[in-house]
């Protein structure tokens, strides 16, 4: 994936850390692979459908491209 822009990368951040707020309202703690998967999405390294196709335990069922 290539270089993604300043503000992409803020998006996502923001994005990250309101799911990681829910899932932690719900009482539950992100592994520590799902969180480095995260950073990786962050980063503009992966993009979403990478990281959810990565991270089956998170979604509980594969994810499929549209």
């Amino acid at each position: 994936m290539n270089s993604i822009s300043h503000e992409e990368r803020e998006r996502r951040r923001r994005a990250v850390a309101f799911a990681r707020a829910s899932v932690g309202l719900e009482g539950m703690t992100p592994s520590v692979v799902c969180m480095e998967q995260a950073q990786r999405f962050i980063r503009g390294e992966i993009d979403l459908i990478e990281f959810l196709q990565q991270s089956p335990s998170i979604v509980g069922t594969p994810v499929q491209e549209r």
